[in-house]
């Protein structure tokens, strides 16, 4: 079961609607949004859920966003969505519920338009900035919308609301400057469940308090918290309600240290000169006049070519492996051609001991970094039952490594079945390339 959260990539949608501001000071600052680029965001909500006025447990779930931008302000990338469980789960390798891919523009006015929308972000104008500056205790107030699925149908709905901002002032958070903002919304609505509404429920009723953290020099969301009442009614007139907080953490892009982390899975030092991105230290500006910001250029380089992790101890004979390490949008791919497990089962063949021994050594190689295992099996008519020997499969890699001594709460792991072949099904050997597991070393 899975609810489409709140999460707010507001990192990106700053700037997604019109705002309305009263009582700016004459010598306040510009609070403006003025970049994306690269951005990755973890979500994680606890909450109380009450269904028909029955408490029936606490819902724990995660999400991760991964997103790239372009010249032309279109954004494009993947969401992970975590299975959500009735106990916190964040010591233990987690099971992905559904990637979500998602596309959009931003246009220079700040309007949004989506190009694939399949529900995130679920935020669309929020948090906002106002056009004039603003001093401290200064308020504003936006519309924005709110993709929400209470029911986990998968299908979400748009909730349109309007929120209050207040500026805070400016603080450090781990180092990094930035200044606070505080909004309050309320979730109001009323209406009938027709087949001219795009709603679902008959009522949405609730509160949201929300502190937000902003960087002071580009405008991105560092950190979110928000503290929820929500209720949801239905035709059958039965209710769904949740009470809790959800907490969103945002960095901007680690790709420009992939180069560090290729160089450890080749087990080189990294090359002199790799640029790094490092946390933005620059000291604020004074409030006396309007504030401009800068955008940040992120480093650039380029992507190293595919090759072949070899083997323990390989004194360069030309062993092969079969695990191939490559640069994707998501991060650096290390793809382990034809496992081989016993027919129909996740148990891994003894021969697969020393291919285990080298991907834990390589992993265990990078810190600070979380790893994606998705399992691929063969497709030969058995979609459902490829679907779970696929995760099961995954499930075991990821058990195997942590056996071998990686922490299993740096694991995401998805079973795609026989949905996304490499090669043929139609001969042995199409078969054979298309049985992997993919270890994805994410940004």
């Amino acid at each position: 079961m899975r609810i489409v959260s709140t999460l707010t990539l507001a990192a990106l949608c700053a700037v997604f609607c019109s705002a309305q501001k009263a009582g700016t000071g004459p010598n306040g600052i510009v609070l403006r949004y003025d970049q994306a680029g690269s951005y990755h965001l973890t979500e994680r909500s606890d909450w109380a859920r009450y269904d028909n006025g029955k408490y029936i447990g606490h819902i724990y779930r995660e999400v991760r966003g991964s997103l790239n931008a372009n010249s032309s302000n279109e954004y494009s990338g993947s969401f992970y969505v975590l299975e959500e469980t009735l106990r916190d789960l964040r010591a233990t390798a987690l099971a992905i519920d559904e990637v979500k891919n998602a596309a959009f523009r931003v246009a220079g006015d700040g309007s949004f338009f989506p190009i694939e929308d399949n529900g995130f972000p679920t935020l669309r104008g929020f948090p906002s900035f106002p056009a004039e500056p603003v001093s401290v205790g200064d308020k504003w107030t936006a519309r924005f919308t709110r993709a929400v699925d209470p029911k986990n149908t998968g299908k979400p709905a748009l909730l349109p609301l309007i929120s209050e901002f207040v500026y805070r002032g400016e603080e450090t958070y781990k180092d990094i400057p930035v200044r606070r903002i505080s909004a309050k919304y309320a979730t109001r609505y009323r209406g009938g469940a027709s087949a001219k509404s795009a709603l679902p429920f008959t009522e949405a009723t609730g509160t949201h308090e929300v502190d937000i953290l902003i960087h002071a020099l580009t405008g991105r969301t560092v950190l979110i918290r928000d503290r929820l009442d929500e209720t949801f009614r239905y035709p059958d007139n039965s209710t769904i309600r949740f009470k809790g907080f959800t907490i969103t953490f945002a960095e901007g892009s680690l790709g420009a240290e992939r180069g560090s982390v290729i160089a450890k899975l080749k087990g080189k030092e990294e090359k002199p000169g790799t640029p790094e991105t490092k946390p933005l230290s620059t000291p604020l500006a004074s409030e006396k006049q309007p504030e401009t910001v800068q955008a940040v250029p992120e480093p650039t380089r380029v992507p190293e070519e595919p090759f072949e992790l070899a083997p323990a101890g390989n004194g360069g004979d030309g062993t092969s492996l079969g695990i191939t390490v490559e640069e994707t949008d998501a991060g650096v791919k290390l793809t382990v051609k034809d496992l081989r497990f016993a027919p129909d089962s996740e148990q891994l063949l003894p021969e697969e001991r020393e291919r285990l021994e080298v991907l834990a050594r390589s992993l265990k190689s990078v810190s600070n970094r979380t790893f994606l295992v998705e399992g691929h099996t063969a497709a030969v008519g058995k979609s459902a039952g490829e679907l779970d020997l696929s995760k099961r499969r995954a499930k075991r890699i990821v058990d195997e490594l942590v056996a071998r001594g990686i922490s299993a709460d740096r694991f995401l792991y998805k079973g795609w079945g026989g949905t996304k072949p490499i090669a043929s099904n139609a001969d042995d050997d199409g078969r054979a390339r298309n049985r992997r597991v993919e270890i994805t070393i994410l940004d």
